[in-house]
């Protein structure tokens, strides 16, 4: 191992200082000399080159170690360093620039829940509310954009779990890090260069339902392995871990459900959505912003399919931004949306009773509800106590946009006081802070006499028809439609009248038909100008080759005597019929 890393670190000598160096997170290859690094969340650009030829002895020896091919035939690699830093290289002439190499870097220092708590990406509540769904054995996924921080979240969470259970882990590069005692990970391997050995995460989570796993953590479902999970979870496998790729709660279960399609399993589409449904219980959505900040944006909870076999979620915590700061910082805060989810009698029963009401209450930590989140509809929805007028669907008075203002000010003095380093102000008493909702505006009353007149005549102002994003778009005109089609074509476009002999002529001669004579008729037809001669004009050659038509039958020719057979010699015929050699005369005895 030490042999390897001193090779190793001598290829990748001129990015040996980040290497080295903890506060970058990810170093980025686009070729010799092309090398950006990510510090705190930003990208910037190095100095440091390469040689084409030392760059692809780096690659090939990071090959050689993971034991996998990276040749023309195999371009690609995706492995992990000795110190568990993750890779993935392309090789020219796939790389147009050259050979291309991502190091992403992990922590020295494990990152534990309190630390995501320090630096703000989640608050103490939220870290209670996964523990909570932990223990109740919640099978939960954790979703977001690359580089957000869903490898690293899935970490943080898998660290919950109770160290006496059994906990089979499957990845495609190792990169979780649990420190359980009971512990079995899995990683797959690719087929060799004949294309044999290859085992796939599908075969790994095969064996794994086999081997009596307590909890089944996955690192990424990127393939038809999501069937085989689901099938997992909907069949006593409580408290499995997963992540994948998606933005929001609602897609992450559309994107489980495509994973599940690729599965070649041919099931209906409402039963594969009823089994996405039923199997995920939890969703934790990351996201990276844009100052390079990675936030914990919503906890959610996955409802029952709706009359309409569409997927439901409510969100239970999520991050509202603000505003900005004079450095170009995101101010936002996590707050609790007012909804209480429905595993919450279950959590206390598994000792968890500081999850009461006043727990969901946003106002209970003197924050403003979140303005805009997602809820089920046509769901039985249970609020807090402070919000129970969106229960009965009332809006939030005017009153509350001056103190949301006064809520974005108190941000921006906050963040103004910790860059200057004073001490934060003491804490103020709970205030109930609250912002419009998107709720349906109530019908206003009528307008009192001696106001203005309203115009008669005018239909009634029906509220709009809700936004459905899978609706078809209505199609467009057709350009080539002629007026009797339809309404709206143009009336200046010329138009061209072609004789009805032409069109009859190009049409047998496209099919291969003999055209009918034309029959006189008593009109007579004006003569051609020009000589007269007996050959018929040359023809353009057909549009399409006419069928081929079995040849004619020759006709038979009249016997021949066998005098004459015998004078001429005969001439061997090499066409496809069969000839029948006539019988030779037997010797007379």
């Amino acid at each position: 191992m030490s042999m390897y890393n001193e090779s190793l670190r001598a290829f990748l000598k001129p990015v040996l200082p980040y290497l080295d160096d903890p506060s970058v997170s990810e170093i980025m290859i686009n070729g010799p000399t092309d090398v950006w690094i990510e510090r705190k969340g930003k990208v910037s650009k190095t100095d440091a080159t390469f040689t084409e030829e030392g760059l692809i002895g780096a690659a090939r020896n990071m090959a050689q170690f993971v034991g996998r091919l990276l040749n023309d035939e195999r371009p690609r690699l995706d492995a992990r360093l000795p110190d568990g830093s993750r890779i993935h290289v392309v090789i020219p002439p796939i790389a147009r620039k050259g050979t291309t190499i991502s190091i992403r870097k992990f922590f020295k220092d494990k990152l534990t829940i309190e630390s995501l708590i320090k630096f703000k990406s989640m608050t103490k509540e939220m870290a209670r509310l996964i523990d909570a769904g932990i223990h109740t054995k919640l099978n939960m996924l954790v979703s977001g954009g690359t580089g957000s921080g869903k490898t690293t979240l899935l970490n943080i969470v898998s660290s919950l779990i109770p160290d006496e259970e059994r906990i089979l882990t499957i990845e495609d590069s190792a990169e979780l890090q649990l420190n359980q005692s009971h512990l079995v990970p899995f990683e797959s391997r690719p087929p060799d260069k004949f294309g044999k050995g290859g085992v796939d995460m599908g075969d790994l989570l095969h064996s794994a339902l086999r081997l009596r796993p307590d909890r089944i953590v996955v690192g990424e479902v990127r393939g038809g392995e999501a069937f085989h999970l689901v099938q997992a979870m909907n069949t006593g496998h409580g408290g499995s871990l997963a992540t994948t790729h998606a933005n929001t709660p609602t897609d992450t279960l559309r994107r489980i459900e495509s994973l599940c399609l690729m599965s070649g399993i041919e099931l209906p589409m409402v039963a594969i959505r009823a089994q996405v449904a039923s199997a995920i219980n939890f969703v934790i959505c990351c996201e990276r912003l844009h100052d390079g900040s990675r936030k914990t944006i919503a906890l959610s909870e996955v409802l029952p399919l709706s009359e309409k076999g569409e997927y439901r979620t409510q969100d239970i915590f999520v991050f509202t931004p603000v505003t900005k700061d004079e450095d170009g910082h995101i101010l936002g805060y996590h707050a609790p949306t007012g909804i209480i989810p429905t595993f919450v009698d279950r959590a206390r029963a598994y000792g968890f009773s500081d999850l009461d009401e006043s727990f969901f209450d946003p106002a209970t930590y003197g924050l403003p509800p979140p303005p805009s989140f997602r809820l089920g509809e046509t769901y039985a929805v249970r609020w807090a106590p402070s919000l129970k007028h969106r229960e009965r669907g009332e809006r939030d008075p005017d009153s509350f946009k001056k103190e949301w203002l006064a809520f974005e000010q108190r941000l921006k003095d906050e963040a103004h006081d910790a860059k200057d380093g004073k001490p934060p102000a003491p804490a103020t008493p709970a205030v109930q802070v609250q912002v419009p909702a998107n709720l349906p505006t109530p019908p206003k009353a009528p307008a009192a006499r001696g106001g203005p007149a309203l115009r008669p005549n005018l239909p009634a102002n029906k509220p709009p028809p809700p936004p459905d994003d899978d609706r078809t778009p209505p199609p467009t005109r057709n350009p080539f439609a002629s007026e009797e089609d339809g309404p709206g074509a143009p009336d200046d476009e010329p138009k061209v009248q072609v004789a009805a002999d032409l069109l009859a002529e190009d049409e047998t001669q496209g099919r291969g038909i003999v055209p009918p004579r034309p029959t006189r008729s008593s009109t007579p037809q004006p003569q051609r100008s020009g000589p007269t001669t007996g050959v018929r004009p040359a023809m353009a050659p057909p549009a399409r080759r006419p069928a081929a038509m079995p040849p004619a039958r020759p006709a038979l020719a009249p016997p021949v005597p066998d005098e004459d057979l015998e004078d001429e010699p005969r001439e061997l015929d090499n066409s496809e019929k069969t000839h029948i050699r006539p019988m030779p005369d037997k010797p007379r005895r």
